[in-house]
């Protein structure tokens, strides 16, 4: 019987293997949302630069009349009331700056993946199709806001990982019976060789019996 070739290991993806993708997708993500909301994260971010640090300039513009809490709260409702004034501007700058990431998070999740990870393709077969349209989703108006990538990420790494768990339990099973198999292999020559020997030393006795007669036959005479 012919001895089974132990396959190598197949490698398996796991949750920590695939968190950095996750968490780079997260970051894409995170993007996406403040520039989708951008008319109301660019005034409020500008608001908080005043009261950090801008209190200080402005009280310096006004020549020292309003003191830098004073400067600071004015400078804070001039940048809130700037954003509502300009939020159209503001929205159409951060839908534009919200595609762009999605496009460039897109092609750089989808390299990075096919480098460090080709075997995911072949895992889930629909795993192209669906990254795909997680990115199409991303390009939508306020739908964009959605955190697509790293929930679309995060089950096509499951389904993976599912996969690739059962491929690698089906390995140990096949293994084990190739090693079984091998050792009883093993096992069978170690008795033919012993059964060999023992056969060998019944003939060598044989044949000094045989020997011996004559010699006998002969004082005897």
């Amino acid at each position: 019987m012919p001895q089974k070739k132990i396959s190598p290991e197949p490698p398996m993806m796991t949750r920590s293997k695939s968190a950095p993708v996750i968490i780079g997708a997260a970051v894409f993500d995170l993007m996406r949302i403040f520039f989708v909301f951008f008319w109301f994260f660019g005034p409020a971010l500008a608001g908080i630069y005043c009261t950090v640090k801008g209190g200080d300039i402005a009280s310096a513009w006004t020549l020292g009349l309003l003191g830098t809490k004073t400067a600071a709260a004015v400078c804070s409702a001039a940048a809130i009331a700037g954003g509502s004034a300009i939020s159209a501007a503001t929205t159409s700058i951060g839908a534009i700056m919200a595609d762009a990431v999605g496009l460039v998070g897109f092609l750089a999740l989808g390299l990075w993946i096919v480098m460090t990870n080709a075997r995911i393709l072949k895992a889930v077969a629909t795993g192209p199709i669906q990254f795909a349209g997680a990115f199409a989703v991303a390009e939508i108006p306020f739908l964009g806001a959605l955190p697509v990538f790293s929930v679309i990420l995060w089950r096509l790494y499951g389904a993976q990982i599912q996969t690739e768990k059962k491929a690698h339990k089906k390995w140990e099973k096949e293994t084990a019976a190739a090693r079984l198999q091998a050792r009883r292999q093993q096992e069978a020559l170690m008795m033919q060789y012993q059964a060999g020997r023992v056969a060998q030393a019944q003939e060598i006795a044989a044949n000094d019996e045989d020997e011996e007669i004559p010699e006998q036959v002969r004082r005897a005479a």
